[in-house]
């Protein structure tokens, strides 16, 4: 399991590596008065999409109802198919 969490730390890593490297790339295929808005845009992307991947998780884990039919019991638990680890 330990091998898992590794993997997925070190994924997340280059994924944030990689969205300023995307960006300065984008960068240098505009002018160079359009370079500070590309980099702006990228990175205001970035941060939208997270947003966009943290709500959804928080209301499938806090607010989807558990086994036992109360709200607010999912986190920590493998109710879910994709998280159940088999």
């Amino acid at each position: 399991m330990e091998g898992n969490t590794a993997w997925m730390l070190i994924s997340t890593a280059l994924v944030l590596f990689m969205v300023p490297g995307l960006a300065l790339f984008y960068g240098g295929m505009v002018r160079s008065k359009n370079v500070l808005n590309m980099l702006n845009m990228n990175s205001t992307r970035a941060v939208l999409i997270n947003i966009q991947a943290v709500l959804p998780s928080i209301a499938v884990f806090l607010l989807a109802p558990s086994p036992s039919g109360a709200t607010g019991e999912n986190l920590g638990t493998q109710c879910f198919v994709l998280v159940s680890g088999d």
